[in-house]
């Protein structure tokens, strides 16, 4: 072999490793983690923004209590983890410690990090989670899950969640001052037409291994519209008509039956008497995922 044919066969073998190398990096270095019908995924539990001016946090306990002892109550096997983004939050599983002030995709890429370092990559087993969101909790998951997609900076690789159920979460935006003031970043972002809405498709995203939506709205919410909180297309989406579901109140209803209707794919329901919102979650998370 002559010393020009030596360097042409050493700088392919260079560039073959950098070609595998980004390869390995870029994609699952295991098989995504199979659908299935289950109780045992851990689940995570985002809380919404804190409209209230004088607090500067969640105590993430006590806002989930109810929805993580109803899932305890039904049998569920995994861990009921919640996941927090303000510096004044307390007793979350996990924190990142921003405020009102920090954008929803920043807020969006800490999540999404989180989840991928703890669960989704193969050093961790490749294991799928559920996630059950309030408010702009919601769309700090369907920008995590976006981002993660489109392969955006300081998003990580892949994501594997399997269910994601949204209670009163502003999809198409919110209106409503008396929430949400207006000189936050994290309301600027809300606002219908803001750039960090627009910038999200309307089809609910998708993780490493399909992910099944499930959005949740109510006639009674004041602060998120019944139209908005089922924006965009998701495969399954519910809207409750009873003055018992609010804004506040639906992350804390777990038993009863209210006045609601759901829209499996393309096709509403009559109106009828359907579970609490937070029942509705759980067998959102429980059923064999459909995207």
């Amino acid at each position: 072999m002559s010393k020009t044919q030596r360097r042409i066969s050493l700088f392919l073998s260079v560039l073959l490793a950098a070609v595998l190398t980004t390869l390995t990096t870029a994609t699952p270095a295991s098989a995504a983690p199979s659908r299935s019908t289950t109780n045992t995924n851990p689940v995570i539990f985002v809380h919404g923004i804190q409209g209230n001016p004088v607090k500067s946090g969640h105590d993430c306990a006590a806002s989930w209590s109810a929805a993580r002892n109803h899932f305890k109550d039904k049998g569920w096997r995994g861990n009921l983890l919640t996941f927090g983004y303000y510096a004044g939050n307390t007793n979350c599983s996990h924190e990142y410690g921003g405020d009102r002030d920090t954008p929803i995709k920043t807020v969006a890429k800490a999540f999404a990090n989180y989840v991928y370092n703890n669960f989704s990559r193969s050093s961790k087993g490749s294991k799928k989670i559920d996630v059950v969101a309030h408010s702009m909790g919601g769309l700090v998951v369907r920008a995590a899950l976006y981002h993660t997609l489109k392969g955006t900076s300081g998003f990580p690789p892949y994501l594997y969640i399997e269910d994601v159920a949204t209670l009163a979460t502003p999809h198409g935006g919110s209106t409503n001052d008396a929430f949400c003031r207006l000189w936050w970043q994290q309301c600027k972002d809300m606002r219908p037409g803001s750039a960090f809405l627009d910038s999200l498709p309307s089809t609910m995203p998708n993780s490493g291994m399909g992910t099944d939506w499930t959005t949740m709205s109510a006639y009674h919410d004041g602060y998120v519209s019944e139209s908005s909180g089922i924006a965009g297309t998701a495969e399954h989406e519910i809207q409750y008509n009873d003055d018992r579901v609010g804004h506040v109140s639906f992350p804390k209803l777990t038993n009863g039956t209210y006045n609601s209707r759901i829209k499996n794919n393309s096709t509403w329901t009559s109106w009828n008497r359907y579970a609490a919102p937070v029942e509705m979650a759980r067998i959102a998370m429980y059923r064999p995922s459909t995207a």
